[in-house]
């Protein structure tokens, strides 16, 4: 006897068994459906963002964006049920829609409401005193005064960001050129550190900023300043000269921003590449986070908007957040990743970079005789010829190179820092020769374009 075949006969007809054909069409369901929720949110974000730019009252454009959802959403499943028999068509719809519903609804109670607590906030440094500005900004400002000084020209400090102020960290560092006669002041940048948050964010920018440092030095009562400006505070001392000059008698431009401000974007600058998988996971889930991904959306369409949306505290802690996943790409590989301060200028930092500059200084900086130094880390994540740039804008400009060293130069180097600033400032040889090239050497890690 033939034996009984124990397995179902292949079909010879080229057609697939019908649960394969089931599984594929539920597949292909799915995908549809994802595909239109996709185009659902991105239609809501967009007429969220639209209504966000004529009213700041958040109730109004996130309805405006969640009705927009709802309309592209309910209206794209009633299509695809369409051929659905018609005994369950009715119920099928009114379950979809709920559901699609939901997918925004819930994860916007879940996420929407403003974290429970703040982070720790650290005290102000001893002496810091608040300083109201003609300009109409309340500054927190220190002074740390030479024990006998011996210039009349006092050192000021610009810290970097925009929004990144740290005066905790940076005070006893900078303090230690009072020991060359120096008096020594910081202070926080409007926006930032323990210096007032506007309450209008369109208002923070370089020429508010440069404005701020005229007022603080006519209230220290200063003819002229040496200006030791740090990332973006390269970039405000800058814009200072070119509006100021004549009260400036030396400056440092350290591991400089941008000589022009301008919409300006770190992508592609090597910061991000420079940190660990992990650290690159933590930024895009602090910068992702539903209610720090709509903030960022809505400082485009209008700050006011935005802080109204979610506040000063909430997005500075937000801010320190990202800050802090990606703290290790400001220094060399291997190096001690700097702390994070706690008291991060969210929209300070936001609203200037998403500005375009309204001045070009170059022209005003190469009319000037003013001493000034340049220095440059050799795996800085900034471009190198945001050094250059500040080279050659000013005649007699000297850029020093650490090779071993990255944008946050000064806490990799410190010896050699002090070495070569006190040198300049004395006017004795640089302890190092300038670096002259156009080029970056060969060793730069950063990028070089």
């Amino acid at each position: 006897m033939e034996q009984r075949a124990l397995s179902r006969p292949e079909r010879s007809d080229g057609h697939q068994p019908s649960h394969v054909r089931r599984w594929g069409r539920r597949f292909l369901r799915a995908l549809v459906y994802l595909l239109l929720v996709v185009i659902a949110i991105l239609v809501g974000t967009q007429a969220l963002v639209t209504v966000a730019r004529s009213t700041t009252r958040p109730a109004a454009f996130l309805a405006a964006g969640f009705l927009a959802y709802l309309v592209v959403a309910v209206l794209g499943h009633w299509l695809l049920t369409r051929r659905v028999p018609a005994e369950r068509r009715r119920r099928t719809r009114l379950v979809g829609a709920a559901v699609l519903a939901g997918i925004v609804l819930v994860p916007s109670l879940v996420w929407g409401l403003p974290p429970d607590g703040e982070a720790a906030r650290t005290r102000a440094v001893a002496g810091t005193e608040q300083w109201q500005l003609p300009t109409g900004s309340r500054l927190a400002v220190l002074k740390i005064p030479a024990g006998q000084r011996t210039h009349d020209t006092p050192i000021v400090f610009l810290h970097g960001g925009p929004g990144v102020a740290d005066m905790a960290h940076d005070a006893p560092f900078f303090g230690w050129f009072t020991s060359l006669g120096y008096d020594v002041w910081l202070y926080d940048q409007v926006g930032t550190g323990h210096s007032a948050r506007l309450a209008d964010p369109r208002g923070y920018s370089v020429e508010r900023d440069t404005a701020d440092l005229e007022a603080v030095r006519q209230r220290i009562g200063a003819d002229r300043m040496v200006l030791i400006g740090f990332s973006y505070g390269g970039t405000l001392a800058a814009n200072y000269l070119a509006r100021h000059g004549e009260h400036v008698a030396k400056v440092v431009f350290t591991s400089p921003g941008r000589m022009v401000w301008q919409a300006y974007d770190t992508a592609g600058t090597g910061m991000l590449g420079r940190v660990s998988f992990r650290d690159q996971l933590r930024a895009a889930a602090a910068g992702l986070a539903p209610r720090a991904y709509l903030a960022y959306s809505l400082v485009k369409a209008d700050p006011r908007s935005a802080r109204a949306f979610a506040g000063d505290a909430e997005m500075d802690a937000r801010f320190a957040d990202l800050h802090g996943a990606t703290a290790a790409g400001l220094v060399c590989p291997g190096h001690r990743t700097p702390a994070t301060p706690d008291r991060l200028g969210f929209y300070a930092n936001q609203v200037i970079d998403g500005k375009s500059a309204t001045m070009d200084v170059r022209p005003g900086l190469r009319r000037l005789a003013t001493p000034a130094l340049v220095l440059k880390g050799g795996c800085d994540y900034l471009p190198w010829h945001f050094a250059t740039d500040y080279r050659d804008a000013m005649p007699g400009t000297r850029l020093v190179y650490f090779p071993d060293a990255g944008h946050q130069l000064y806490d990799e180097q410190p010896d050699r820092y002090r070495a070569v600033v006190a040198a300049f400032l004395e006017d004795r040889p640089l302890p190092v020769t300038p670096y002259t090239g156009d080029e970056a050497p060969a060793d730069f890690t950063g990028p070089t374009r």
